[in-house]
């Protein structure tokens, strides 16, 4: 039986661990990439599949992994992501390189490396943004730059790749994740986050799974080129006064 991989970067993040989850109960074989080995050892002893320890801005490493499963790659999901929150003032050049190497370039090598196994397979790329690109929030600038960056992408390459590869792009709200705890371990301010959404609530990983799985999959048919706002109605909606 031929497996069907599909690279989920940032596996052991809150979106990334959910999707993997999903993608193995849909009969996808995700192959699990983050930093930490004893995480990754433990979600993927949890979930059943196989995983590869990588920091993303090793471009060299990201490439000797994508030779390893060239012939059976349907998908990627790259779901990596940073949090540097500071006024434009306090930011310094190396911020917003070191942003755009982990949310933008990363992306950029890993579907650079593994185009054309994608093309020959009709495989999906599934990149991930965020609401401020959109709705503009405080203190975003190095955050939003990069992952304004990789919108921009979403469209590029789905026009470049079409018909043989779909691409598209989540942008979540705040996500209850390991970056983004400064945030949130304040239960006022917790809450107070959480009212700035029609839906009040912070988002969780299985908040994405489901579309993210349904976008990488087969079932996906007719849809590339789309950025999908899931944040709980925060960069649409206004609030009931």
């Amino acid at each position: 039986m031929t497996k069907k991989n599909i690279f989920v970067f940032g596996g052991t993040g809150s979106i990334g661990k959910a999707l993997s989850k999903k993608l193995k109960k849909d009969n996808y074989d995700p192959i699990i990439i983050s930093r930490n080995e004893e995480e990754l050892k433990q979600l993927s002893k949890e979930i059943g599949c196989e995983y590869r320890v990588c920091d993303v801005t090793d471009f060299e490493k990201v490439k000797n992994i994508s030779e390893q499963y060239k012939d059976q790659l349907y998908g990627i999901a790259y779901c990596v992501g940073s949090i540097n929150l500071k006024p434009l003032k306090l930011t310094k050049d190396e911020e917003f390189i070191s942003s755009f190497k982990i949310n933008t370039l990363g992306a950029i090598n890993a579907i650079k490396f593994n185009q054309e196994n994608l093309s020959k397979n009709n495989g999906s790329i599934l990149l991930f943004s965020t609401i401020a690109v959109k709705q503009g929030f405080t203190n975003h600038s190095i955050v939003s730059t990069a992952k304004g960056a990789i919108e921009g992408l979403t469209l590029s390459l789905a026009a470049e790749f079409a018909p043989n590869i779909k691409v598209n792009c989540i942008a979540p709200s705040l996500t209850n994740a390991k970056m983004t705890q400064k945030l949130i371990s304040n239960e006022n301010i917790k809450k107070a986050i959480e009212n700035m959404h029609p839906l009040p609530k912070i988002g969780s990983g299985e908040d994405f799974s489901d579309i993210g799985s349904f976008l990488l999959s087969d079932r996906n048919s007719w849809i590339t080129g789309q950025i999908f706002h899931i944040d709980g109605g925060r960069s649409s909606l206004r609030i009931k006064s």
